[in-house]
């Protein structure tokens, strides 16, 4: 389920739709709200419990859709605009559908082998989409307009393809080159991190994904998409043995000289998107709709006007964090956020608490993955694209699920206590130095 549902997200034009279901009708979000009919079906027939201590996201993640519920009740029960309330119910839809794909990848994915097949699949519909982003980028031709799929309609012309600074940006199968961006970060850490772990597979098999991935993030011509992998780059540095680290830093100035022969000027260019400023229509664009945005604010602050009712028509900021204060208030933020949070929190503390090097090294692949992705949500209103949406969702759910394991393999001996405030420290202090000695070991 996992796989297909990665292949409708990915491998899919993201302008077709069902066309009579509106916003709703994308095979990624139908896929989705199946697996939470799933989800749903195979806890009500369950007869034994889940420990507390391995299901923190899942708690994080209903509290959310707790508040967004209650903030579209409450826009319902004072009326919304005819323009506003389609868009309200969609948005609630959409929720539930991504809740409901992170919540199978949590619960579903049972073993280490498992989680290490799910990872594979990332590497690989990344690996397609960076490949379709370099012979767009090569030929400056989308190949995706001609893409036709029996009962389903484009909404939208993937055939104007984007040039920023004289180079043609890249969007694969997305709708944006900064969604197309978030594929590439988020399976960055995971393909680099397969290709140092996994030994069984051939060099070239491990190390052409981690090429292909690298080098259509850089050309990408994208300041988010750069900075994420620079994000997931910089978090797996510390798992790194210095032999690997100095390795790695004389791949990246390989990297930086053969993009000086085969595109001359790009360096200058991407250098030139960090200095050129305010001068720079994407950053106007985002700051001049601030103003507005806290206009709409002071009408809700607290609870919002409703997830998905923030229409483009008003204003564009190009911040999806923004726009859920404007929809869901400060309240639907911080519970957004913390619900990040606690995707972070699951993969750092299980790189604690890994039993050997391999599952250490998979933890900081998939912290750099969710840290990636949420840091280009800073930059554009990713709750607004299905790729985006669904690949934070998704490496939500592969956190959560890592955790459990690591629980599972250790066993009783590692299970989370509550002790009393005065001996919190030295019962949590004993792990974190044996996670530092196996470090200096490693």
């Amino acid at each position: 389920m996992a796989t297909i549902f990665l292949a409708a997200t990915c491998a899919v034009p993201s302008n077709l739709t069902i066309s009579a279901l509106g916003s709703v009708g994308r095979p990624t979000t139908l896929i989705a709200l199946v697996a939470l009919i799933w989800w749903v079906l195979h806890h009500v027939q369950r007869t034994t419990p889940t420990p507390e201590s391995r299901r923190p996201l899942r708690i994080a993640l209903a509290v959310f859709l707790a508040a967004a519920a209650a903030s579209y009740a409450i826009a319902m029960l004072h009326g919304l605009p005819d323009k506003e309330s389609s868009p309200a119910d969609a948005g609630l839809i959409r929720l539930c559908a991504w809740a409901g794909i992170c919540l199978l990848i949590h619960d579903g994915i049972r073993t280490r082998q498992d989680l290490i097949t799910v990872m594979r699949r990332v590497v690989l519909i990344g690996t397609f989409t960076a490949s379709l982003g370099l012979l767009q980028f090569v030929t400056g031709n989308s190949w995706v307009d001609s893409i036709t799929i029996p009962g389903m309609t484009a909404t939208a012309d993937f055939s104007n393809i984007d040039v920023r600074a004289g180079y043609v940006r890249a969007a694969g199968m997305a709708a944006h080159p900064l969604e197309y961006g978030v594929v590439l970060t988020s399976s960055f850490p995971m393909a680099l991190t397969l290709a140092l772990t996994d030994k069984n597979k051939n060099w070239l098999t491990r190390w052409l994904p981690v090429a292909a991935i690298t080098l259509a993030s850089v050309l990408s011509v994208s300041r988010s998409a750069l900075i994420a992998v620079a994000i997931a780059f910089v978090v797996l540095i510390p798992v790194w043995s210095k032999a690997t680290r100095r390795r790695a830093y004389l791949a990246i100035s390989g990297l930086l000289l053969l993009m000086s022969f085969i595109t001359p000027g790009m360096l200058g260019t991407l250098r030139g998107l960090f200095t050129v400023g305010a001068d720079d229509s994407s950053i106007t664009s985002r700051t001049n709709g601030y103003s507005t945005a806290f206009g709409m604010l002071a009408n809700n602050p607290i609870i919002g006007r409703g997830f998905g009712t923030f229409l483009p028509e008003y204003v564009i900021v190009d911040n999806q964090y923004l726009g859920l204060l404007v929809e869901l208030g400060v309240v639907g933020l911080l519970l957004f956020i913390a619900l990040i949070v606690t995707g972070l929190s699951c993969a750092l503390r299980s790189r604690v608490y890994a039993a050997d090097d391999t599952m250490r090294q998979v933890s900081q692949a998939v912290l750099a993955s969710v840290a990636a992705i949420a840091a280009t949500f800073g930059f554009f209103d990713g709750l607004s694209f299905p790729m985006a949406a669904a690949m934070l969702f998704f490496m939500l759910g592969v956190a959560g699920a890592l955790w459990r394991i690591t629980q599972e393999e250790q066993g009783d001996s590692l299970k989370l206590q509550r002790p009393a405030r005065s001996q919190k420290f030295k019962s949590w202090a004993p792990f974190y130095r044996k996670g530092l000695q196996r470090d200096a070991i490693t």
